[in-house]
């Protein structure tokens, strides 16, 4: 028997009002303990909350001003790594792909400056660690 429409859209709703409050878990252990019709795409769904437990605090994201929902980010996907990838006649090695986009997302973000401040540093304190320490212990 197949339950009324409104019945299951307030089931849905209950359910996503759950998981907007971070409540997956309980979710998850529902659906995992749940025999009844449609079992395995209810196992399916936990399996899915399971893997991506940790991106549906929608309320959370929300709160710290985040983006909810795919429009951003399938407009940021064209525009940061599509764009570049889809030059013409361009070939990429799988070890360069990763460096490169993130690269962009830096530049996207406007984290320009802060990134390379930090870069700087950090190979500042790589040639003292690796290059004059040793030196400077030879010397004493």
């Amino acid at each position: 028997m197949e339950l009324p429409e409104n019945v299951r859209h307030s089931i849905v709703d209950a359910i996503v009002s759950l998981i907007n409050r971070g409540k997956v878990q309980k979710i998850i252990k529902k659906f995992q303990n749940y025999q009844g019709t449609g079992a395995k795409e209810i196992e399916t769904l936990a399996n899915y909350l399971i893997r991506f437990q940790d991106c549906v605090y929608y309320q959370k994201f929300e709160s710290l001003g985040l983006p909810i929902g795919s429009g951003e980010i399938e407009s940021a996907h064209k525009y940061i790594p599509q764009k570049r990838l889809k030059i013409s006649g361009a070939t990429w090695h799988p070890d360069t792909i990763n460096p490169m986009l993130a690269l962009r997302i830096i530049r996207a973000n406007n984290w320009w400056s802060e990134f390379w401040g930090q870069y700087r540093i950090s190979k500042y304190f790589l040639i003292v660690n690796t290059e004059l320490k040793p030196k400077l212990a030879l010397a004493v």
